[in-house]
């Protein structure tokens, strides 16, 4: 039953209480605006409807060349700076989104220029996410990108476990679709990822096991890894590989003295320390990267050790200071670059969807035939 009061009107007729109803009401819609000027204030002054401006702010191909000049000469004289997330919303996805887990690095700065290379070349928009050397959530990630949604979303493997990965790629599969987002997972293999995600992946058993194979060729039957991680589907491929050259060779060890991988020098160095007083006795350290192997020679030189003279060290990765050490390192090269620009050709459609890049021994002076008489030390 009607009163004879307005709904929107206070009933004590109160000036203040009125104007913090005013206040409080939804504004209507309207065009987007940046401080005091918005759309439809440039169309007005070009001449022009807000409808075309709008076209020309997406950069839609519906607007002549003189139209498009002319309303851009307005934004300009006006100030106008368009709101980023409006145009996200309305504008279709031209670019790709690259997530790291660090900015610094070897291997993520070839990836991560890879990419750049690849984007600039076809004039899209380049963009980064970088999680942090501390453990960033998934959801944080999935949630900035479908934020974003650019046209392709690349994700590098992350150093720790794959299976959070999956399931939070995988459980919002979906919503990339309905965003016009194509996932592409960068320097890993597929495992429990949908056939609908691309994969970019590399030869990380074969390489470490035909390294393997090279330093066994060389006579050495000695052996201690360094970089052991069996929750990374990367580390563990490297690692299987290593064990099965020995195995396929018929040589025996002892996996007692292999290390752990961890991100820290000073941990590496020290780990290997404790395992040569510990007892191990070995002629080649065979690291899962080029990082650990240069922690390698810094541990074997404190034991009075030469490499390679005495102890001979290989790596992974072929990071660019593996050919300008003191001992030019003997490694795995990855075409981490090459990694990059496909996995923009796969989330553009050029590509199919599963790549596996071949990997290649690059030999160096780090290794040479075994010296016997370190085993007695």
């Amino acid at each position: 039953m009607h009163d004879g009061h307005d709904a929107g009107t206070p009933m004590n007729g109160d000036p203040q209480a009125s104007a913090e109803l005013l206040a409080a009401r939804p504004s209507r819609r309207g065009p987007a605006k940046t401080g005091k000027v918005n759309i439809r204030d440039i169309a007005e002054k070009a001449g022009v409807s807000s409808a075309t401006v709008s076209n020309v702010m997406r950069g839609a191909p519906n607007v002549s060349e003189r139209t498009r000049k002319r309303v851009m000469q307005v934004v300009d004289e006006l100030g106008y700076v368009p709101n980023a997330h409006a145009l996200a919303l309305t504008t279709p996805p031209n670019s790709v989104t690259l997530v790291v887990r660090a900015i610094a690095g070897g291997t993520y700065a070839d990836m991560m220029s890879g990419v750049e290379r690849e984007v600039t070349s076809r004039h899209m928009t380049f963009r980064l996410i970088s999680t942090g050397l501390a453990q960033h959530t998934m959801d944080q990630v999935v949630n900035d990108l479908l934020s974003q949604r650019p046209k392709v979303a690349v994700v590098s493997a992350d150093s720790g476990s794959d299976q959070e990965q999956d399931v939070k790629l995988a459980g919002n599969l979906r919503q990339f679709d309905n965003v016009g987002t194509k996932v592409v997972v960068l320097g890993r293999p597929r495992l429990t990822l949908p056939e609908r995600i691309g994969v970019v992946d590399y030869t990380n058993e074969r390489g470490m096991y035909e390294m393997t194979r090279y330093m066994i060729s060389m006579g050495h039957t000695r052996f201690l890894y360094m970089g052991i991680m069996h929750a990374s589907s990367v580390f563990h491929a490297r690692y299987q590989g290593f064990l099965r050259a020995l195995r396929e060779a018929g040589i025996e060890h002892d996996p007692q003295y292999d290390t752990e991988r961890f991100g820290d020098r000073a941990d590496n160095v020290s780990d290997l320390l404790s395992r040569y007083h510990a007892g191990a006795r070995f002629t080649a350290v065979v690291a899962a990267t080029d990082s650990m192997a240069l922690d390698a020679i810094v541990a074997l030189r404190g034991l009075g050790l030469s490499v390679p003279d005495q102890v001979s060290v290989s790596g992974f990765d072929d990071m660019p200071y593996a050919e300008d050490l003191c001992v030019p390192l003997s490694t795995v090269h990855v075409p981490f670059l090459e990694m990059g620009r496909v996995a923009v050709r796969i989330g553009m459609g050029e590509r199919e969807n599963d790549v596996i890049m071949p990997t290649e021994l690059a030999i160096r002076r780090s290794i040479m035939p075994p010296d016997p008489s370190v085993l007695e030390r």
